[in-house]
């Protein structure tokens, strides 16, 4: 091939359709463009590892953690903003990392997302909201509309106590819960962010647990055992009325 045509046909590649140049220069060379460094991220384009924790700032979005703080800081551990939207739901969602309202309308991300209405769009639009969990893969996923805001392994109930299949809701938020006790041949109180989401001979819930670290395989009395730092989010991100799947 000629040479000529060769550089045209790269120039071609670069300057093609939106963004121009901008989209594909990555002036440090730790995965991430210029641009979105610049808008999105609003990390160093000009440094690979902005919070210098040694850790390239693209693969520290790839694994959850922050490129803005260091000390191992996972992106939901952040709020850049203080709209009480944390980093992680900010990038999943499209709102701005450094503008508290993104869509203007006087009311934070964080309060919008809550109370589920688009902080994208100031014409008050509902967002629904969905837990979603599988047996087979003891796994759980949660989306705000269509966006994917965080999926991680969970426990579910053992074979002689499973967790009930179905499509439920969220009927009730409890903060802090006592599960067992006397009576009972498991006692684990002060259980943090507790998800009712049905009734049946005993109250299921999907909740933290901090008495085991084996999420990816049933270990649980029927409800549906989250690890903390991964029910934390949920909890607050959860509404009365939310939707439950679990198949």
């Amino acid at each position: 091939m000629p040479r000529i045509f060769y550089f045209s046909l790269v120039v071609c590649f670069l300057v093609v359709a939106v963004g121009g140049v901008l989209a594909f220069v990555d002036s440090d060379g730790d995965g991430l463009s210029d641009s979105d460094e610049e808008t999105v991220y609003y990390t160093n384009k000009n440094l690979a590892d902005t919070d210098a924790d040694k850790y390239d700032d693209a693969k520290e979005i790839k694994y959850g953690y922050s490129p803005l703080v260091g000390d191992g800081k996972k992106m939901t551990e952040v709020d850049t903003d203080k709209d009480y939207l944390n980093d992680k739901f900010e990038l999943a969602i499209g709102t701005d990392l450094k503008n508290p309202d993104t869509d203007g309308d006087g009311f934070l991300d964080g309060t919008e997302v809550a109370a589920g209405y688009d902080p994208l769009s100031d014409s008050h639009q509902k967002i629904d909201k969905l837990i979603k969990v599988d047996l087979k893969t003891q796994h759980l996923w949660y989306y705000f509309g269509d966006k994917l805001m965080s999926d991680f392994p969970i426990s579910s109930g053992v074979t002689s106590m499973p967790t009930p299949k179905g499509e439920f809701k969220i009927l009730d938020k409890v903060l802090i819960k006592h599960y067992g006790g006397a009576g009972y041949n498991f006692d684990y109180p002060n259980t943090k962010w507790n998800l009712h989401f049905t009734t049946g001979k005993y109250r299921y819930y999907i909740h933290g647990a901090y008495w085991h670290n084996k999420f990816g395989q049933p270990m649980s009395h029927g409800c549906v055992n989250v690890e903390y730092q991964n029910m934390e989010p949920l909890y607050w991100f959860s509404q009365i009325g939310t939707k439950v799947v679990i198949n």
